[in-house]
Formats: C-alpha cells, structure tokens, sequence
C-alpha cells in the first residue's frame, strides 16, 4: 500500500524583502502566494454537442503578506515603478521526520498598503497587497512551476512551446 503519511506540512515561513532591510523573520505574520490560474473561454463549433473549455493564458497574478510592524522602510516600498524581488521562504517536514524546503521568489510591485484598525491593547497589523509580475516556486531547490509575462513553465517544462517559437520569444 505505500506510506501514507501527511509529505510537505508547511510548519513555518517568512519574506526577505532586499528594499526594507532583508529577512523579515518575526515580522511576517501571514504569506500569500500567486494563485496560478488559467484563463478559460468556452465554445462550441458546428458539430459539436456541447461546448469546450480552452485555456487562453493565465490571469493576473497577485501575492499579499501581513506584518506586525508598521516598519517605514517597508511602507516606502509603496510607489509607481518600484518593481521588487521579494522571497516568501517556507518550512516543511514530513510526518516521518523529513525536512523540506520551500521558496517562492517574485519580482513585484506593492499595490497596498493597509495599516488597518488602530486600538489600545490589540495587536496592529499592516497588510501589503503585491502585483506579481514574474516568479518562481522552488521545493528543496527543485523548480515547480515559473511564470512571466511571456510564459509558464511546469516542473521545468514550457507550457506553450509552439506559441514562444511562433513569436520569436526565444
């Protein structure tokens, strides 16, 4: 049957964010990556009994984080054309002790900056919303999936292959 123990239970993360001093290890409270999702359109030619999804691309890629910190090098990073390389790290193991790694790598502009509800003897929080313009999620050091304007790779593999050599991409 094979071992069936819970792989890959993310235990513990944090962001280094090169703009705002590095590693915001005690900082980060919470970490959203990119959700990765494919743009449908549905059709039915003549013929055709029902219609069918196809995928045309990918949609808009977003991150966000929270702090609880109002840290003014990280609320300058808000501003036009002040794209980013920000890293979201993360801490796995295996139930059978094993030890992962995770890394999401960005390069992203902060779209906003919410320093929420201020009250006497409550915890503050600063929510950060990002506009993804490329990344790439790494498990222990292993690519997973990348994208940019221009492409998306899975487990290394570009996903319109035809399309980049179509329009000269290479």
């Amino acid at each position: 049957m094979g071992n069936k123990l819970p792989a890959f239970i993310l235990t513990d993360c944090t962001l280094a964010v090169p703009g705002a001093g590095g590693n915001r290890i005690g900082q980060v409270s919470e970490i959203t990556i990119p959700v990765m999702e494919k743009t449908i359109e549905s059709f039915r030619n003549g013929g055709m009994i029902k219609p069918r999804e196809v995928a045309m691309g990918y949609e808009i890629t977003t991150a966000s984080f929270k702090e609880t910190a109002l840290d003014p090098d990280m609320l300058k990073l808000y501003g036009f054309g002040n794209a980013e390389s920000i890293i979201a790290y993360g801490s796995m193991r295996s139930e059978d002790g094993t030890e992962h790694a995770a890394r999401f790598e960005m390069v992203c502009d902060v779209k906003s900056v919410d320093m929420g509800n201020w009250t006497s003897a409550q915890k503050g929080e600063v929510s950060y919303g990002l506009s993804v313009h490329e990344g790439i999620l790494y498990i222990d050091d292993a690519e997973v999936y990348a994208f940019d304007d221009f492409g998306v790779r899975v487990g290394g593999v570009e996903q319109f292959p035809g399309r980049r050599a179509a329009l000269r991409l290479d």
